[in-house]
């Protein structure tokens, strides 16, 4: 990804902690790793015709699986601030919570300045997702 907008592929990885369930609907569901793989317009300040899945395996209290879900992922607005977010925007298909949407964002430890000087390969970063 450069300072121009172009089509780009994603690849990622995620790990999710700390998973909590304000409703009581999932309980269960306390951590995951994530598959996530995506194809968008995009620039190291926007992203937009966002399309991808992420596969998700669920881990209960005890560490062992619980399950699994599958993310679709769309996202067809301008983004401007950070474009990774969009990677975290869709409806879970199938699995635990099917029907729920997802949103949710991911934080850089790099500066925009930085990604359109020399390009960016990477995107490690932390951040958050909500099921609605």
């Amino acid at each position: 990804m450069g300072l121009t907008t172009r089509r780009i592929s994603a690849r990622g990885y995620l790990e999710f902690t700390g998973c909590t369930s304000p409703d009581g609907s999932a309980t269960f569901l306390r951590s995951g790793w994530v598959n996530v793989k995506a194809t968008a317009q995009a620039s190291c300040a926007t992203a937009r015709r966002v399309r991808g899945t992420a596969r998700i395996t669920w881990f209960g209290a005890t560490g062992r699986p619980a399950g699994t879900s599958k993310l679709g992922i769309k996202a067809d607005h301008l983004v401007a601030r950070h474009p990774a977010d969009t990677l975290l925007t869709g409806t879970v298909r199938t699995g635990w919570l099917a029907g729920r949407r997802a949103r949710g964002g991911i934080a850089p430890p790099t500066a925009i300045l930085g990604c359109a000087a020399s390009g960016l390969h990477a995107y490690p970063g932390h951040g958050t997702i909500t099921f609605d």
